[in-house]
């Protein structure tokens, strides 16, 4: 009976210290989660900083001219789309029917590339293709190409090549908007 009474002894004397034991391992896993969660976010800001920086290094504000498409005709689905400013690479951009469903849906903006030119005037080739969404598969695909002239000052320049409605009901058409920064 005492041995029985001596070791219930001994176990409740442990609980406690067994407890505080535990409190103690279960704060410094919290006091660690929490450090890696700061490293971690410290990690993710120090990137965006580095894209940042290495844009503004491989485009910078003088030669930068960032191209745009978005989508007004309704239910107009892209298949492709190509973009080459002044002969150069052109860049060529195949839509899943979700990218252009997205396109859509979002009455958005998707960037199709950033280029780096001189300051002057610039000749832009753009050219897609596309359906609507309830088109046969037998029906042919709308297609549209547009050369324009840009000009580039000292700023930033953005191009949007908007595909929309041409006037009395015929194809859709691409048309070039130019946005300007407000001073």
């Amino acid at each position: 009976m005492t041995l029985r009474r001596t070791f219930a002894a001994l176990l409740l004397g442990l609980a406690p210290a067994t407890t505080v034991w535990a409190d103690a391992e279960s704060d410094a896993a919290l006091q660690l989660d929490q450090n890696i969660q700061v490293l971690k976010d410290e990690a993710l800001q120090f990137n965006r900083d580095a894209q940042l920086a290495d844009e503004d290094f491989n485009f910078p504000a003088h030669s930068r001219v960032d191209v745009y498409v978005s989508v007004e005709t309704a239910a107009l689905l892209m298949h492709t789309i190509s973009i080459s400013i002044d002969g150069g690479e052109t860049v060529h951009y195949d839509y899943s029917e979700i990218d252009a469903k997205a396109l859509l849906k979002s009455k958005g903006l998707q960037r199709l590339g950033r280029f780096n030119v001189v300051k002057g005037s610039h000749k832009l080739h753009a050219e897609y293709v596309g359906n609507y969404a309830d088109a046969k598969p037998t029906e042919t695909a709308f297609a549209d190409r547009i050369d324009v002239v840009f000009d580039k000052g000292q700023t930033p320049v953005t191009l949007e090549l908007i595909v929309g409605k041409a006037n009395r009901g015929g194809k859709p058409i691409l048309r070039l908007k130019e946005w300007r920064a407000s001073k």
